[in-house]
């Protein structure tokens, strides 16, 4: 009993270590190749283990891209999305949802290869994957449109047009951003949002 009862946790934690692994060498290989030309040989000779380990932590190459976007999901948007969404001033709102979503971009290099690969992407894995992008789109649609009403914000276009112009823009830094130099981020974010404010013709 004893012997069973110290056997566990070290399989728990190959379990744990075979998983990041494959995780981390995964999304690698999308980053460097892209997701279409990155195969399950690739994975598994970068990881160095086989078809049928992998297939214990992922049913297929699509299954184990769906997981580490929602990893990533998990991780970074949720919690992103709870704080703002507890913002009751829509300006303020509107400042940290800026900053905020920069500051992601510029800290997960991954994303790059996750939202725009995943746009081609129809079927139920990614139902989950979109509708979480949907919500934080959602918010800062509304967010605009109450703004606009107002009369904070005097930028008169669509708030739907506003909300992906500049969804657009900030999730273009994962195109040329240095992610060696974290040291910027603060200055991106702080940036991103005077661009923002001006864009919108924000009435401070």
């Amino acid at each position: 009993m004893k012997k069973a009862v110290q056997e566990k946790p070290k399989k728990e934690e190959k379990v744990s270590r075979n998983k990041e692994t494959i995780f981390r060498v995964a999304m690698e290989l999308f980053l460097a190749k892209g997701y279409d030309a990155t195969t399950t040989n690739d994975i598994c000779a970068a990881a160095g283990i086989t078809k049928p380990t992998l297939y214990y932590y992922a049913k297929s190459k699509r299954h184990l891209f769906y997981l580490l976007h929602m990893e990533t999901i998990d991780k970074d948007l949720k919690p992103h999305l709870e704080k703002v969404s507890a913002i009751k001033d829509p300006l303020e709102r509107l400042k940290k949802m800026i900053e905020g979503y920069a500051v992601i971009m510029c800290l997960r290099p991954e994303l790059r290869v996750l939202i725009h690969e995943t746009l081609g992407i129809k079927d139920n894995y990614f139902r989950e994957v979109r509708q979480t992008w949907k919500s934080h789109y959602y918010l800062l649609r509304d967010t605009i449109s109450e703004l606009q009403k107002i009369d904070i914000i005097l930028n008169r276009a669509k708030p739907s047009r506003l909300a992906l112009l500049l969804l657009g823009m900030l999730t273009w830094i994962t195109f040329w951003f240095d992610y060696n130099r974290k040291e910027e981020v603060g200055e991106i974010a702080s940036a991103a949002v005077e661009l923002v404010f001006k864009g919108l013709s924000v009435r401070r």
